[in-house]
């Protein structure tokens, strides 16, 4: 039988990663948002103790964060080999890519955005010297990405998996802020990942 998957989800959100696994795993979902009201729905907060999205309900059982979420939907298509299979040393290398994204990555572009948009944080409350030093760090950890994808076009295995979708967004993110100029291998694979039939992310200029 599917699985039976509703998605807490809004478009420009870490969602994105979620409803593009769910596209390539060509499983079917009920969604539920796609507005700023979400945040208020109580089904949220059921799920997520934040109430932050997105979250997800997969066969009745409960889960957040992207990155958890999306590798839970490519688990259940083992068949479309969207992730490496559990206990394998390309799954410690997704998880690896995974973990760089987010801490590496992730973490100073979000910050920016928490210090130069209003939508979570008010501007009285933003710390706008921090912007320049989340840009540098960004672009270190960055500088050993392009490094490792001179040399493959994807991070396991050489082909296309989940750890793509995850990795992907995070670079889309920081193409978004002006991040990437300089980075041509970082680039040609967020092209590659554009091209991509169910790709979610959204096209930047470069910076």
């Amino acid at each position: 039988m599917a699985p039976e998957i509703t998605l807490f989800e809004l478009g420009p959100t870490r969602s994105a990663r979620c409803r593009w696994t769910l596209l390539e795993a060509g499983l079917e979902y009920r969604s539920v948002g796609n507005s700023v009201d979400v945040f208020k729905s109580a089904a949220l907060r059921a799920i997520h103790p934040m109430g932050k999205l997105p979250a997800a309900l997969i066969d009745g059982r409960p889960l957040f964060e992207s990155a958890a979420i999306s590798t839970a939907i490519a688990d259940l298509v083992p068949e479309r080999r969207l992730v490496a299979r559990p206990g394998s040393w390309s799954r410690a290398l997704h998880d690896q890519w995974v973990c760089f994204a987010l801490t590496e990555l992730e973490a100073f572009v979000a910050s920016t955005e928490l210090n130069t948009d209003e939508f979570v944080l008010p501007k009285s409350q933003h710390v706008p010297e921090i912007v320049a030093q989340n840009g540098r760090m960004f672009r270190r950890a960055a500088a050993a990405l392009d490094a490792v994808l001179g040399e493959t076009d994807y991070l396991v295995e050489g082909r296309f998996t989940v750890t793509d979708i995850i990795v992907g967004y995070t670079l889309s993110f920081g193409e978004e802020q002006g991040l990437l100029t300089g980075f041509a291998n970082l680039e040609a694979y967020l092209e590659r990942l554009l091209r991509r039939e169910h790709c979610t992310l959204a096209r930047h200029g470069a910076g």
